[in-house]
């Protein structure tokens, strides 16, 4: 079961700050993780797009075709 409360910054601050050294760490490690996830899962889609596939001009030539036919072919019915 999960439940979300609202905490106002500065007394999430004012908890942070009386945590020991080693709780200090481990939320500093899980704060870690999740913003690598975070960088992983933007880094993956942005190579993605940068290596994607493209059309080359050929299949622009085509799809121009398909789409002057299927005007056509609208037009006729």
């Amino acid at each position: 079961m999960e439940m979300k409360i609202q905490i106002p910054f500065q007394q999430l601050l004012t908890i942070v700050k009386t945590l020991t050294p080693s709780q200090k760490a481990k939320l500093k490690k899980e704060l870690e993780e999740k913003t690598n996830f975070v960088k992983s899962k933007q880094e993956d889609f942005i190579d993605l797009l940068l290596n994607g596939p493209v059309y080359s001009a050929e299949d622009i030539a085509t799809i121009k075709e398909n789409r002057k036919s299927i005007a056509a072919w609208r037009t006729k019915n």
